[in-house]
């Protein structure tokens, strides 16, 4: 990770992509004092694993039988609690 300043960062935000690319990171430093860590950002959704949506992950689900408040009362009585 390469430390720049501020004075550094105004000269390099032209060439900040490429500065990222080479580094992988950089720490922005005031007086000597870290301020900031940038890091390249993730890549676009589309490149990146894509869960299932929540509607197929839905219908893997069982149908409930009965209402909630039935069933966690049969669960307790069953648990003795």
């Amino acid at each position: 990770m390469k430390t720049i300043n501020v004075r550094e960062l105004r000269v390099t935000i032209p060439h900040l992509k490429e500065a990222l690319a080479r580094e992988h990171e950089l720490l922005l430093a005031s007086r000597g004092e870290p301020i900031v860590r940038r890091a390249p950002a993730l890549p676009p959704v589309e490149a990146r694993h894509r869960l299932p949506s929540m509607e197929a992950f839905s219908a893997t689900l069982p149908n409930m039988t009965g209402w909630s408040e039935t069933l966690i009362r049969e669960d307790r009585d069953r648990r003795g609690s």
